[in-house]
């Protein structure tokens, strides 16, 4: 009985030392402090509140040499107190150690007062943990020198020179001294044997805010809500106070464009969702945003933080393009060789008007288009309608293909916009078998031995069966050597075959399209053809024909001479003439010289 009595006695006397002593052996860190709550204006009968307190302007005195007013407080809206204030002796008054008021200025027509509130706040935090200090040691911490000057086995002197002066100071186990308001010793233990004290010191702490402002994604589409997360964090290790948050944008309105926090308290996080509203425009554009915050610790000491960032709103008209294929294990779009593709262009319009535009798109040369020849639409569509274009293509020749960009133009004031769609990626698998045909001589007289090569090529990725029948025109005779062929061919595998035709009449003749029909490994049949020769047989020469050229040859010759004998004295007598003539024209010179000059002396 006597044990449990002990035991409730001790209970009782611990929760009671907790309630004597309720704050921690590191309450040294801790102050009483006047917390600054903000600056108010406030004209002659106007109120200002400020939490549960209120201010009121009763008087204004400009006429004495110091202005001065009567102020009247109200807590919880009951009057409690009247103040006369000026701006010297009385700019400060308390009440009940709860509210400070400041008078910073008073004119005709207001009063200017910051107000301040009393709470009890860890303010100092450690600089240098504990560390043993020894006569004639010297510490140095920042702009603090520290000496020990004696030593005791209950107390130590302590020499602190500050920037504002020097000091000594008597300190027994757990004593600690400020100085300057920037620097404390707190003693933490004493070795008199040694002569050595062990201190700690602290420094007021100070907020660190740093904000974050992150976009949901860096593109968004034009009726795409734009929306980001906003993170401010106090890493520091005092609180932040009156904490403003700005948010803004270069184009665009936020849903939240300003917010405000009475306090941060050291590691405290606070996240927010934005909303960014951002008008419909015929053109993409970038926009920035940015969010700025301001706040200040328990002595009105600002801190300022801030942070941008940039996104990408589109258009009010968009353009997706996209292929109905097999997805690979990487996410590829795979198909096979003359397999019907189902392309799908999707167009967009946000706006709050229809649009009317045009479409147009492209694939690459070696697909063929099955349902139509042009690959150009014109359309209108209505507000906020998505319209949808298909068309089916097939790729003849494996490989890796891009299929283009899909293109949407329109006029929007004047002005000519586009956009374009991505590039799909397209893996082509399959068989690819080609067809040639040449001849030794596209030129040939009439009996003359002609080699016609046929040959079949697989460029394909898979082993294929192949019948190559070639059509020999029916003015042609085979000589030797056969126009078909027929096997398998490996991926990359070329297979050849001749033969020998002849013509027996002339003339131009076109030789028709070697064809192949092959089936790949899936059974999927298909039919390839080389080009056309154009041929051209001459007459065959005899022997009769060649004598009489020869013969014509000759006397072409003999008539040439003759020709050029008689020409050689028609041109002796037309120099000869030509003589007489101009010898005629100078000798009449003289006679008609002679006559002008008698005519003029007469």
């Amino acid at each position: 009985m006597k044990r449990t009595a002990h035991i409730v006695f001790t209970f009782l006397m611990i929760i009671l030392l907790v309630f004597i002593h309720p704050s921690s052996a590191y309450d040294f860190q801790h102050e009483d402090i006047w917390v600054y709550k903000g600056s108010l204006e406030i004209g002659l009968g106007e109120k200002a509140s400020i939490e549960r307190y209120t201010l009121k302007v009763y008087n204004l005195d400009q006429e004495d040499s110091e202005p001065s007013a009567v102020i009247l407080l109200y807590k919880n809206n009951d009057f409690k107190k009247e103040y006369y204030v000026d701006t010297g002796p009385n700019s400060q008054k308390i009440y009940d150690n709860d509210l400070k008021i400041e008078i910073t200025a008073i004119t005709s027509e207001k009063i200017s007062v910051d107000v301040y509130g009393h709470e009890y706040e860890k303010v100092w935090v450690l600089s240098t943990s504990k560390v043993s200090l020894s006569k004639g040691d010297v510490i140095q911490d920042g702009a603090y020198s520290i000496s020990l000057t004696n030593v005791s086995s209950k107390e130590v002197n302590i020499s602190v020179t500050s920037p504002s002066g020097k000091y000594e100071n008597s300190f027994a186990l757990r004593d600690y001294q400020k100085y300057d308001n920037e620097f404390m010793i707190r003693l933490t233990y004493i070795n008199a044997a040694k002569s050595q004290a062990f201190i700690e010191t602290y420094r007021p702490g100070k907020p660190d805010v740093n904000v974050a402002l992150s976009p949901l994604n860096d593109t968004f589409e034009a009726d795409e809500p734009v929306s980001c997360v906003l993170r401010l964090t106090n890493n520091g290790t005092l609180t932040l106070r009156e904490v403003k948050i700005e948010n803004k944008a270069t184009e665009g309105v936020f849903d939240e464009q300003t917010l405000s926090l009475d306090t941060l308290t050291p590691l405290q996080t606070m996240a927010v969702d934005l909303g960014l509203e951002v008008p419909a425009a015929a053109s993409g554009r970038n926009i920035s945003i940015t969010t700025e915050v301001s706040g200040s610790d328990y002595s009105g000491d600002a801190y300022y933080a801030t942070d941008t960032h940039e996104l990408f709103v589109g258009p009010y008209i968009s353009i997706t393009k996209a292929i109905n294929g097999n997805k690979s294990t990487s996410g590829e779009i795979v198909a096979s060789t003359n397999e019907q593709l189902k392309v799908s262009l999707k167009v967009k319009n946000t706006n709050d008007i229809p649009i009317e535009l045009t479409v147009s798109d492209s694939v690459p040369e070696s697909f063929e288009l099955e349902d139509t020849q042009k690959l150009e639409w014109e359309m209108q569509i209505d507000p906020h309608t998505t319209n949808e274009i298909t068309y089916t293509a097939n790729p003849t020749i494996p490989g890796n293909f891009t299929l283009g960009n899909a293109v949407a133009t329109w006029e929007d004031n004047g002005n000519m916009y586009e956009v374009t769609s991505a590039e799909p990626e397209l893996l082509v698998n399959g068989s690819y078998v080609v067809a040639e045909k040449t001849v030794s001589s596209e030129y040939a007289v009439e009996g003359e031995t002609v080699t016609v090569t046929l040959q079949i090529s697989n460029k394909g990725d898979e082993i294929v069966d192949v019948t190559a029948h070639d059509n020999v025109h029916m003015a042609a005779d085979i000589i030797s050597g056969s126009p078909e062929w027929s096997g398998k061919l490996a991926p990359g595998e070329t297979a050849h075959q001749t033969y020998e035709i002849t013509f027996s009449e002339p003339g131009e003749y076109t030789l028709p399209k070697l064809e192949v029909d092959y089936t790949d490994k899936t059974l999927k049949k298909a039919t390839v053809y080389s080009q056309q020769i154009e041929m051209y047989i001459d007459n065959a020469v005899t022997d009769e024909e060649i004598d009489k050229t020869e013969t014509a040859a000759i006397n072409s010759v003999a008539d040439e001479t003759q020709a050029s004998e008689l020409t050689n004295v028609q041109a002796a007598g037309f120099l000869v003439s030509s003589f007489a003539g101009l010898f005629c024209i100078v000798s009449m010179i003289p006679v008609v010289v002679l006559f002008l000059v008698r005519k003029a002396y007469k």
